[in-house]
């Protein structure tokens, strides 16, 4: 497949998964305009928030097997309409219950974009490149939520949530015939070397080794941190700094675009180490400091909080396009769609469980102690990375 093409179709795959993330994880940014017209508690509306994520979780593996059967482009497609359909259907839901139907729906019909569209990038891209491609494509995750953030808030202040939510619907009415017509995987004649990731696949099943569950499981723990902050940034910045709204979601754009250069740099990084878990180890430890910091700052010196809450947005996110990469190396082609899936499953326990739990850590104990909890699932993720993963051999 010539050049052009491959990166025309990595940015059509970048844009539908802005659309996506962008509607499943965009509720934190509009929690104030949501508790108000609801009448909710903070605790509450962190359980809505999480909603998305118990979607996502309950249908991925089904996904993955729909995405490795049928391709990547039928799946895209799909989702994209599905999660526009579900997001406009809010205009016709009354009360809290409704719209935690809709938005369990809305995890659940969007979830698969993330896990086709990284298959995608294995069937487009060799492996010697591929670190910056997937930390590309994963940039679309934060620039997602930068674009939630920047854009829902003011949104959400001057119409009210649901009008808010229909912005990511109309992204992802505007990506999909782009979908359609364009995002097509390489035949096997156009694609790249792949006899590194084909080599995985005639040893069976990667679900019978122990690498990849240890794999899945820095993920889960990385995500406690990253969606403790994501969720809770503006609110903190709200409640505890007396921020403006608009404000605060400009300030968490800022991080999120910044989180998403940390992704393309993080996959450079990897390409030219032959790894992508050394990268990570180093990249939680990092994040388990910074969020340390912020435990402290948040106690006695609130300036330097929000600098650091800054910090801990984009250390929180550097480490996802490693891992998603590291997954699909270690499954093989034939395993991709699934083992992706299975990924974002997995990583969605935590997305779900997070805004839950830690809006009751916050309402029983505050900000600084949600902070500090977030810290050690950094520590225990350094803890479990496999010692080895080189690219080269998977």
């Amino acid at each position: 497949m010539p050049t052009a093409n491959r990166w025309i179709i990595l940015c059509i795959a970048i844009i539908a998964q802005i659309a996506t993330a962008s509607a499943m994880f965009g509720v934190p940014f509009v929690l104030p305009a949501l508790r108000d017209t609801y009448g909710l508690n903070i605790a509450q509306a962190g359980t809505l928030a999480g909603l998305p994520g118990l979607g996502l979780l309950s249908t991925l593996v089904g996904w993955g097997v729909i995405i490795d059967r049928y391709g990547e482009r039928v799946t895209m497609s799909l989702s994209l309409f599905l999660t526009a359909s579900l997001l406009l259907s809010l205009h016709l839901v009354d009360g809290p219950v409704g719209v935690g139907v809709v938005l369990a729906l809305v995890g659940a019909a969007g979830g698969p974009v993330n896990a086709a569209s990284g298959r995608l990038v294995l069937g487009l891209f060799a492996w010697q490149e591929r670190g910056l491609a997937m930390g590309l494509r994963q940039a679309a995750l934060p620039l997602g939520l930068g674009m939630a953030a920047a854009v829902l808030p003011a949104v959400a202040q001057d119409h009210g949530f649901v009008a808010a939510m229909t912005v990511p619907a109309a992204l992802a009415l505007v990506v999909l015939p782009l979908v359609v017509v364009l995002a097509k995987a390489p035949t096997p004649d156009e694609a790249p070397e792949q006899q590194p990731l084909r080599s995985r696949d005639s040893q069976g099943s990667p679900y019978r080794r122990l690498r990849i569950w240890r794999v899945h499981s820095v993920s889960m723990l990385l995500a406690v941190p990253q969606f403790t902050v994501t969720t809770y940034s503006l609110v903190y910045l709200v409640e505890e700094h007396g921020w403006a709204e608009p404000a605060a979601g400009a300030l968490i754009a800022v991080g999120q675009v910044v989180g998403a250069l940390a992704r393309m740099g993080a996959g450079a990084w990897s390409d030219r180490a032959g790894s992508r878990l050394g990268p990570v180890r180093l990249i939680a430890v990092t994040s388990g400091s910074a969020l340390l910091a912020l435990t402290i700052a948040a106690l006695v010196f609130p300036v330097a909080a929000v600098v650091l809450l800054l910090s801990c947005l984009v250390l929180g996110m550097a480490h996802n396009g490693l891992m998603f990469t590291a997954v699909a190396e270690t499954a093989g082609m034939v395993w991709a769609g699934r083992a992706m899936a299975i990924q974002n499953s997995l990583q969605a326990v935590s997305s779900t469980l997070t805004p839950m739990l830690m809006g009751v850590v916050i309402q029983v104990a505050g900000f600084a102690i949600a902070f500090g909890t977030a810290a050690a699932f950094c520590g225990l993720a350094a803890a479990v990375v496999p010692l080895r993963h080189r690219a080269a051999q998977n």
